[in-house]
């Protein structure tokens, strides 16, 4: 486990590295998509060591499967970007509609995940590599490493959140569906954790290990993100159904609120535990959590932005809500992860409300002594004009506290804008 142990002390530079953000920002478009060129960007994009942005967009590209980008900063502060689509995604075998996220190895190469194609049309998914030209301006070279069966095999079907990779190039994510056991509230496996282990020799096949398979109430059901890694190299995820909450599919049938949970190696096998059954208030965790220097998780459920405390020997962690959103200005119904700056502020996104109904950006600010409610900024609320609609998907970090991210407006007149939020 030392190479997740390190691929979460990188995290935590990472994700503890931004400075903070004044409240006076504002939206600036960096690049409208047409379509052609993807449609329906989802954030956080990914920035690499020159300044360039990558990221996806679900639909669009010449079949309309969605497209991998690269946005080139201008040389000068306030030009153009330049985008450059990296895959131009073809369904089926090669995949459709990608997830959200990008994640980079230690060589250069991205890694990322489609919800569709694979070995079936629909929730089957692939997991995908892009590696970078020898020489500038040259293609990157697109691989596909797995195509899951889909939600009734053992394997998985419809990988979501952001993936991990560690330092000898194992990967690991979840599934939405499928699985090795049966579901107590859905009539096919309700989700998996896997991980995919790289060739022996180039060119080789990659080979899937499910670690977990989640079973339904009272365990969790429908994995929605990715994974935190503690110091240890435990796995921490959320479920949007299962754990003990009294949440109902509205006919009456008990689905659970949703979970936090761990994943440990023990003796050669991966053993889970739930750290915290969600309720009905705040049901339906579907975000990857960040970890604070503390040993804290944080996270967002529906209206609401948690943390997690863990116990100091076993048992349930301890939640703490940090703000609810309520329809109105501020915003509402949580749409992304959440991220840290450097003075430990939160940021995240909301896909509904605001001003005009059409979504926030946020700050969320920790009281003095971590005593009393934390403090929210709206930053940005968007219009569904010109900076468009719904921010989709998480923020990151450029230079000077800049924020970047993407919105998304749902109709063929606009296919969406990547932007970045000015102090």
């Amino acid at each position: 486990m030392h190479n997740l142990r390190t691929a979460a002390l990188i995290a935590a530079v990472v994700l503890l590295g931004g400075p903070a953000l004044p409240a006076t920002a504002k939206t600036i478009t960096i690049h409208h998509f047409n379509g052609r060129d993807g449609r329906n960007p989802a954030g956080p994009m990914l920035f690499d060591r020159m300044g360039n942005l990558y990221g996806v967009a679900y639909y669009g590209g010449t079949s309309g499967s969605g497209i991998v980008f690269a946005l080139s900063p201008p040389a000068t502060r306030g030009g153009k970007w330049t985008e450059t689509v990296l895959h131009d995604f073809a369904g089926g075998t090669d995949g459709l509609a990608p997830s959200r996220g990008l994640t980079f190895d230690r060589a250069g190469n991205i890694y990322g995940s489609t919800f569709g194609g694979g070995n079936c049309s629909d929730a089957c998914g692939t997991i995908f590599a892009l590696r970078p030209p020898a020489h500038r301006g040259r293609a990157w070279t697109y691989a596909v490493l797995h195509r899951f069966r889909g939600p009734n095999f053992g394997d998985g079907g419809a990988p979501a959140g952001d993936l991990i990779v560690d330092r000898s190039g194992n990967i690991y994510g979840t599934a939405t569906f499928g699985g090795l056991v049966p579901c107590t509230i859905s009539p096919g496996p309700c989700g998996v954790a896997f991980s995919l282990s790289p060739p022996s020799s180039p060119g080789g096949q990659w080979n899937e290990t499910v670690l977990y398979t989640f079973a339904g109430v009272p365990d969790g059901a429908f994995p929605g993100g990715g994974f935190a890694v503690d110091p240890n190299g435990d796995l921490y995820g959320t479920t949007e159904q299962g754990g003990t909450g009294k949440c109902t599919d509205g006919e009456g049938l008990v689905i659970g609120c949703g979970t936090a949970y761990r994943l440990r190696l023990t003796n050669g096998t991966w053993k889970e535990s739930i750290i915290f059954d969600f309720h009905a208030a705040e049901s339906g965790p579907g975000s990857d959590m960040v970890f604070d220097g503390a040993g804290r998780l944080y996270g967002a459920a529906d209206y609401d932005v948690f943390s997690l405390q863990p116990p100091v020997s076993g048992g349930l962690w301890k939640e703490r809500l940090l703000y609810r959103f309520t329809p109105g200005i501020s915003g509402s119904i949580t749409a992304s992860d959440v991220m840290f700056d450097g003075n430990g502020n939160l940021y995240g996104t909301t896909s509904a409300s605001g001003l005009t109904g059409f979504g926030t950006v946020y700050e969320l600010s920790p009281p003095l002594a971590d005593v009393g409610p934390w403090r929210l900024t709206t930053l940005q609320m968007y219009s569904g004009g010109f900076d468009a609609l719904m921010p989709s998907g998480g923020l990151v970090f450029g230079q000077n506290g800049v924020l970047y991210g993407a919105t998304a407006k749902l109709d063929q007149t606009n296919p969406g804008y990547a932007i970045e939020i000015v102090p």
